[in-house]
């Protein structure tokens, strides 16, 4: 089982820049730098504004972050983010998942 795929989110915590504390429902928690989204669509360009970007919210029945024009991210992605230390297009973040999906957990 690809335990990326059952990853949830606990908290979000906006910290300087566009980076989050992001904790997960396991207790590992790491800081990821979002900016490298900013340019990666017209999707992300209102997480320019930091007035908008500090309006993440966790969503409880789903598990992941959202802003309030529905933006939101998987939870199996920003866990990778987390432990690879930085955000990951798609095609390395499928390869991270694919080489790490059956690592046992590092809780930190």
């Amino acid at each position: 089982m690809n335990r990326y795929y059952d990853e949830r989110i606990a908290a979000a915590q906006p910290l300087d820049g566009h980076r989050l504390l992001i904790t997960f429902a396991d207790g590992f928690s790491a800081p990821l730098d979002l900016a490298p989204l900013l340019d990666r669509g017209p999707i992300f360009e209102p997480l320019r504004d930091m007035d908008f970007f500090v309006r993440v919210a966790v969503l409880p029945d789903w598990g992941t972050v959202e802003w309030p024009n529905g933006l939101d991210l998987s939870p199996g992605s920003l866990r990778a983010w987390c432990e690879a230390g930085k955000y990951l297009d798609h095609d390395a973040t499928n390869a991270w998942i694919d080489r790490h999906a059956d690592a046992p957990q590092k809780v930190a």
